[in-house]
């Protein structure tokens, strides 16, 4: 067991406030995963025309392009990043029990608020990989496993709850996965109180208090151990006897923190690539599915096999391999070999007709883009303060959120 608590990361001083953050990021998109597949049907139920389908659609995306950033600020310089990830979950709550209302009682524009709302308020992936950060070690590898890790809990959360969803639609409504979502939001909100401590998460703000309360109490201490040895002769002043420390400085702004940011070393360059990356990505996705499917003459069930196939080869990917790869390579390194290796994979499947040869092809394409999406990551903690993780990470979603806009564009 011991090999395994340290493959997990529980052998470190915040192993478990860590696994409390995977368990959280888990149950988050397994109640993802019961409600949204079947937004669709939602929206068909309530009567939405075709023609507007993808603009209503679009609200849960644009809504996440304009908080992304601002959420991570928030929880960086104002709140602290335990509060934003609650702000995230009962937000969430909030909304998925709107959708189930909105269904039960044919209210579409509940519906289309449920998404703003939900939108505006999750940022659950983003903030729980800057509390990560800010609980793991940047220099052992333990921060790129324990990473991946949070990424390996979404996949397999989101491979097991759709069908749940359906069977639970099914059986019991179509409002009944969206009310399930959101207890298990609000159960992730009690968990994350009890469990997932306050120390090395809290704003600059409700450090610099925390750290007043503490000097205030060592005064008074102090104060009391002067009083009780003053007739002996040994008192000690107490402004000597505690000296504060000193406060942390705040950003000016949400913009002058970015541009702080995007000045360091690497930084700049890394984020115009990935923006490149995630383009490129976007307009192959769009493009990418009807293409496979026309080039090897697959049916629709075809495509349901490959795509549980690519998720499994993900899932094993980002529990063990990343982290054995960048135990070997390191990030940068790590990085290099990946892009190296999605090139020569894409080079083949271009001169390729053979569906046995595409289907072997699967899992080094999939472990690319896993090692890929993973060391992107890993170098944006590695190269921004931890303090400022959360708005980075929030910066590295706004480049991939707006990539999904105009990749299909470009496709």
């Amino acid at each position: 067991m011991k090999p395994l608590g340290s493959w997990m990361g529980l052998d470190s001083a915040n192993g478990r406030a860590v696994l409390t953050v995977k368990f959280a990021v888990f149950l988050d998109m397994f109640a993802v995963g019961l409600f949204v597949p079947l937004l669709p049907y939602y929206w068909k139920e309530l009567g939405v025309r075709p023609e507007f389908l993808g603009l209503i659609s679009s609200t849960y995306q644009i809504s996440q392009i304009a908080s992304g950033i601002v959420m991570g600020y928030v929880s960086d310089h104002i709140c602290g990043r335990k509060t934003v990830l609650l702000i995230s979950f009962v937000g969430s709550a909030i909304s998925y029990f709107l959708a189930g209302m909105s269904y039960q009682h044919s209210i579409i524009t509940t519906l289309v608020l449920s998404r703003v709302i939900v939108g505006l308020v999750k940022q659950t992936m983003t903030i729980s990989r800057a509390i990560t950060t800010s609980l793991t070690k940047k220099d052992d590898g333990q921060r790129t496993r324990m990473l991946s890790h949070i990424r390996a809990c979404s996949t397999f959360a989101f491979m097991i709850s759709p069908a749940l969803g359906g069977l639970l639609s099914k059986n019991f409504g179509m409002g009944m996965p969206a009310y399930l979502a959101a207890a298990l939001f609000l159960l992730n909100s009690a968990i994350v109180i009890v469990f997932l401590p306050d120390e090395g998460l809290l704003s600059p703000e409700e450090e610099k208090v925390k750290q007043e309360r503490r000097l205030s109490q060592e005064v008074e201490a102090t104060e009391a151990r002067v009083r009780k040895n003053s007739t002996e002769g040994d008192a000690v002043p107490v402004a000597e006897a505690v000296k504060p420390k000193p406060a942390y400085k705040r950003s000016e702004s949400t913009v002058d923190s970015i541009r702080e940011l995007l000045s360091r070393k690497g930084l700049g360059e890394l984020s115009a690539i990935k923006f490149a990356y995630s383009l490129a990505g976007a307009a192959m996705f769009a493009l990418g599915t009807r293409y496979v499917a026309d080039k090897y003459s697959l049916e629709p069930h075809h495509m349901g096999y490959l795509s549980s196939y690519q998720s499994v080869v993900s899932l094993f990917s980002q529990t063990f391999l990343i982290a054995k790869v960048n135990s070997w390579l390191g990030e940068e390194r790590g990085l290099q070999v990946a892009f190296l290796g999605s090139l020569l994979v894409s080079v083949v499947e271009g001169f390729n007709s053979s569906i046995y040869v595409y289907v072997a092809l699967v899992p080094f394409r999939t472990f690319a883009t896993s090692l890929i999406s993973q060391m992107f990551e890993s170098l944006f903690t590695l190269i921004c303060p931890d303090s400022e993780a959360a708005s980075m990470l929030g910066a590295l979603g706004l480049l991939k959120a707006v990539a999904r806009v105009t990749g299909p564009i470009y496709g």
